[in-house]
This record gives C-alpha cells, sequence and structure tokens, in this order.
C-alpha cells in the first residue's frame, strides 16, 4: 500500500473525500526542531547554574543583550568532541580573565552557533574578553571587588598616618639637634670677663649733634697717668680719622673682622698721642659679614677688647652711629659711661624719651654703668637756646653732666687738619671739652679706688 491509499482510506472513515486534497511541501525539519529544543535546555542549564566569581577588568559599559532572529538554522550534528575553550577575536586584543567554579557545579563545555558568533565578532558589538575555565587546583584566590576598594579605603589613611608619623618624629630629632648646636654655640661665646679699661661711649639719636667732634675731642685730652687713650670708630660714616688726623683709607674692624686678626695690629696715631681703630672702607659684602657677625655674637667686641689685652690705666673712646643699630647695642654692652649728646632744640628734646626707653631696656649695658647727657653747640646767645638749656635741666637733672659751648674753633681745625684743642687757651668750645675730660678722669679713678676696697 502506497502513501496516497493510506491517505483515501484515511478520509473515507470520516466520511470525506480525497478528491480534494491537495499535499504541499513541508518546510519544517522535525529532526532540527528536536535539535533546537535540546540547545533551548542547554541554555537553560546554563542560565540555571550559580553565577561564579569573577575578578574582571572594569568595563566601560554593560554588554547589551543580543537578539539573533534567523531563519530556521540547517541541521546541527552532534557534536563528539568536547570544546575546551572558545576565543573570539574581536578588533581589539582582550587578555583573557581566569574564571573559578565552584567545586559543585559541574563544568560545562561552551556551544557556538556561527550565527551568534558572527553578531558578536561585528564591530558594533561591545568586546567581550574570552572566558577560559582553569582547573580549581590551579585558580589562585579571588576577592570581589568591592571588599578590596574597601580594604584599600581603609588602609590608605592608616599608611598616611604612619609617614607623618615619621616626618614629624624627624622634623622633632632635628630641632633637637639644632638646640644642642645652639647651646654649644652660646656656651662657646660666653660673655668674657669685664675689660680692664675705662670704655666711655657717646650716642644720640639724632643727627648733627656734633657727637664725632665730641668723640674725637675726649681722645685727644683724657688720659691717665701711664695707660692709653684709644677711640674706636663703630660708625660706618668713617670720619673719627679726620678729627683725629689719621691718613684715610687705612685698614679697620671690617677689614680686621674679615681676616681675624688682632685689633692693636690696626691701631692708628692721632692726635696728642692718641690712638684710632678706624672703622676702614668697606665693600657691601663685608658691611654685611660685620653686621652679620654682631648679630650672631651678643659679646663680639667685648671679646675683642679682651683679645687687646688693655689695662686699668687705659681708656677707651666709643664713637656709635646714630640711632639703634647692632654697633650701639655691642657698644652698650661694654660701656662704663654712656654719654648721650644732645642740642638746646626741640628736635634732641623730642628724641629724649626714645633715647631713655633703649637705654633703659633690660641687658642692654651692665648693671655699673652709668648714664649722662652732654648739650653740645649751645648758642648762649640766643633767649631761646637759653630757655631751652633750663628745660633740659629740669628734664635731666643730675644727669645733665656737661654743656659744651658753641664755638667755629672746632669746625675751622677739621677744615686744616690741626688739632682743636693746640688752641684750647682761645676756645670756649675746647675749654668745655678739657672740663668734661676731668670729670670722666675722676670718676674712673673714684670707681677704682673702690674696686681696691672692695678686693
Amino acid at each position: 500500500m502506497n502513501r496516497t491509499d493510506d491517505i483515501s482510506n484515511l478520509f473515507s472513515r470520516f466520511g470525506a473525500s480525497s478528491d480534494s486534497y491537495h499535499e504541499f511541501e513541508s518546510q519544517f525539519d522535525y529532526k532540527e526542531k528536536q535539535e533546537t529544543l535540546e540547545l533551548e535546555k542547554t541554555v537553560v542549564t546554563l542560565e540555571a547554574l550559580p553565577e561564579p566569581d569573577v575578578v574582571a577588568a572594569p568595563v566601560a559599559e554593560a554588554v547589551p543583550e543580543v537578539i539573533v532572529e534567523t531563519a530556521p538554522a540547517p541541521v546541527v550534528e552532534p557534536v563528539e568532541e568536547r570544546v575546551e575553550a572558545v576565543k573570539v577575536e574581536p578588533q581589539a586584543a582582550v587578555e583573557p580573565v581566569p574564571l573559578e567554579l565552584s567545586a559543585s557545579a559541574p563544568v560545562v563545555e561552551p556551544l557556538v552557533v556561527p550565527e551568534v558568533a558572527s553578531v558578536l565578532a561585528s564591530p558594533a558589538t561591545p568586546e567581550i574578553p574570552t572566558v577560559v575555565a582553569a582547573p580549581e587546583s590551579l585558580a589562585a584566590p579571588v576577592v570581589p571587588e568591592e571588599q578590596l576598594l574597601h580594604v584599600a579605603a581603609a588602609t590608605a589613611p592608616a599608611k598616611l598616618r604612619n609617614l607623618l608619623a615619621e616626618v614629624i618624629q624627624a622634623r622633632q630629632v632635628e630641632a633637637q639637634v639644632l638646640s644642642d648646636d645652639a647651646l654649644r654655640h652660646v656656651a662657646t661665646k660666653a660673655r668674657p670677663a669685664k675689660c680692664k679699661a675705662h670704655i666711655v661711649v657717646l650716642v644720640s639719636l639724632k643727627g648733627g649733634v656734633g657727637k664725632t667732634t665730641l668723640s674725637a675731642g675726649l681722645a685727644s685730652s683724657l688720659r691717665m697717668g701711664g695707660g692709653r687713650t684709644l677711640a674706636i670708630d663703630l660708625d660706618p660714616q668713617n670720619a673719627l680719622q679726620f678729627h683725629l688726623g689719621v691718613e684715610q683709607s687705612v685698614s679697620g674692624i671690617g677689614s680686621a673682622n674679615m681676616a681675624g686678626q688682632n685689633w692693636n695690629d690696626r691701631l692708628q696715631h692721632g692726635f696728642d698721642g692718641s690712638l684710632l681703630l678706624p672703622y676702614g672702607v668697606l665693600s657691601d659684602d663685608e658691611c654685611h659679614s660685620l653686621t652679620r657677625e654682631m648679630a650672631e655674637d651678643r659679646h663680639w667686641l667685648a671679646r675683642h677688647l679682651d683679645s687687646m689685652d688693655l689695662g686699668e690705666h687705659d681708656v677707651v673712646i666709643i664713637d656709635t652711629p646714630t640711632g639703634s643699630t647692632q654697633y650701639l647695642e655691642q657698644a652698650l654692652d661694654v660701656a662704663d659711661e654712656v654719654i648721650v649728646v644732645t642740642t638746646a632744640d626741640a628736635a634732641s628734646f623730642i628724641t629724649l624719651d626714645q633715647i631713655d626707653r633703649v637705654l633703659g631696656a633690660s641687658d642692654v649695658r651692665p648693671a655699673y654703668s652709668h648714664c649722662n647727657y652732654v648739650v653740645n653747640q649751645f648758642d648762649g646767645s640766643r633767649e631761646f637756646s637759653r630757655d631751652m638749656l633750663q628745660v633740659l635741666k629740669r628734664r635731666l637733672g643730675e644727669q645733665l653732666m656737661a654743656v659744651v659751648s658753641l664755638d667755629n674753633t672746632l669746625g675751622e681745625a677739621l677744615a686744616y687738619g690741626r688739632n682743636p684743642l693746640a688752641m684750647a687757651e682761645t676756645s670756649v668750645a675746647c675749654q668745655d671739652v678739657l672740663l668734661l675730660g676731668e670729670q670722666l678722669k675722676a670718676r674712673f679713678e673714684t670707681s677704682r679706688a673702690q674696686g681696691i676696697e672692695a678686693q
């Protein structure tokens, strides 16, 4: 019996005729349908598996789900060999990322459909890294990315604190070393013993009062029996040499300090047997070096005077620059007598309060030193000058030690390079300077006698 008879019998059983029956060629392959169902089962089985922990490189954007609509695929023959790994090579090479599967999950072999593989490999599809299953015994332990970020965030502040602690400890050690060095530096620069010589320091906070002229007059006139009188110029103007008739451009304290020589080797001879240590002509670098040396050593001048081996019959006259400077600080540190030179005018009177603050500061000068005032260039012919002198006497009291009259003899002697005290008989100002020298000499003798009795 053929197929046509079977169809006729079938129609007759239902009371119908097979004349109207037309057979069409079927396009459905039932065997292919069965294989498709098996593929769907495999996909379902894969989706049901638990997802393993995978450490993968960060992906810029999620891979969209690919839906492929194709015509019925040809018959796929059963795969007899196991596929170990599938590697899809897109346009850019991607390093494989190891995947650790759970021990309880079975190893599922990858299955690739040609149409799907072609779509995945197209440029429009995001790059998908190849997943290669590694044996459980060889796979390294994997830490979730969230846990790694949490550990990094927790350890970063602790590491920073440790580094900061190391930096602080190093700074403290360095500060301790510097402190120890400073203490040793101070110990090596302790104040030397009091100079045996009598030291007179002339100061002023206002220029033009005749301070340098008065210093030269005292250096020429004030002398104790058997001793020397030294004049030291601490004023960068270096003008004291002209008033004592010393040759110009000679080496001074700045050059001696730079060379480390003893000041006795730099003394110059002036009027009436006086000795002068000039400031000297210094460059800017030498001047800065000198002031820096003074700033670093509070007793810089005392140390130099101590090296000169001065005796108790010697007298030192120190001329200082106008204002409060490092030179003034060094001079006050060694002073036995401080003479403030002022004039009988309103400008000088205004500076009295300021000079009192400078001289009254603690540790500026020795406790045994005395401070006195001298009114210089007094013009007795002017009523205002006489009134200002009375004001100064009320303001200063016993501290006003002497008044030196205004006299053109001193200015003329400087112009001709002569010793002004050589004509003291005809100059009122020179007589006033000589009288001031005698007063200071009497004080020195009194203090020396008191020192002997104290011993």
